[in-house]
């Protein structure tokens, strides 16, 4: 009996001190100080555009010459909130910095792929240079994981992926279509073409 009723008094203790706890931050922080105070680190519109909490500025670019790092980071977020066209003008000035950075140029890739895809009439010459840049990827990357991504990309995109002991040039004159609109453009499909 003594311990219920010294369980009681250790609740109802309890239950006093949250109640006391929460008057007092009603009284400290009345109802409109509170969601004035919840506005201030949510509500960010006036400072970039807000995007659901992410918050996106033009200014990366115009403070001076950024890092390709900083771009392909920049691209990368660019990407993710849904910015194709703003993505591929950073990922492409990353690629431009640094030729040889693989990651780079995968997302860089991964974004024309994207656009390309995204087209009701897709356009001859961006499929034919989304197919240049994943076989740049399959043949120059650095690590196997990058490699085999390029050619998986090219097999999504062309239908087909090099030969073993084909050159880029052969390679290329048998996927890659006229550019003038003649021939349409099949993702996937790998087209007869004469060899």
């Amino acid at each position: 009996m003594t311990e219920l009723l010294t369980m009681t008094k250790r609740i109802s203790s309890a239950l006093t001190l949250a109640v006391t706890l929460v008057l007092a931050t009603q009284l400290a922080f009345p109802s409109g100080a509170l969601a004035a105070y919840d506005d201030l680190f949510v509500d960010t519109s006036e400072i970039g555009q807000d995007h659901h909490g992410v918050v996106s500025s033009d200014q990366f670019l115009e403070l001076g010459v950024p890092s390709a790092n900083g771009l392909r980071i920049e691209g990368e977020q660019s990407m993710r909130l849904g910015k194709l066209d703003r993505a591929i003008m950073v990922l492409q000035r990353s690629v431009e910095l640094a030729p040889a950075d693989m990651d780079g140029r995968i997302l860089y890739g991964e974004a024309l792929e994207k656009k390309l895809i995204k087209q009701k009439d897709r356009d001859p010459a961006l499929y034919n240079y989304v197919i240049k840049q994943w076989l740049f990827v399959a043949k120059n990357a650095e690590f196997a994981d990058q490699g085999m991504q390029g050619f998986n990309h090219l097999l999504k995109i062309c239908g087909t992926v090099p030969k073993k002991w084909e050159k880029e040039k052969k390679f290329l004159a048998r996927v890659l279509i006229p550019e003038d609109g003649t021939a349409p453009v099949k993702l996937g499909r790998r087209t007869q073409t004469s060899m």
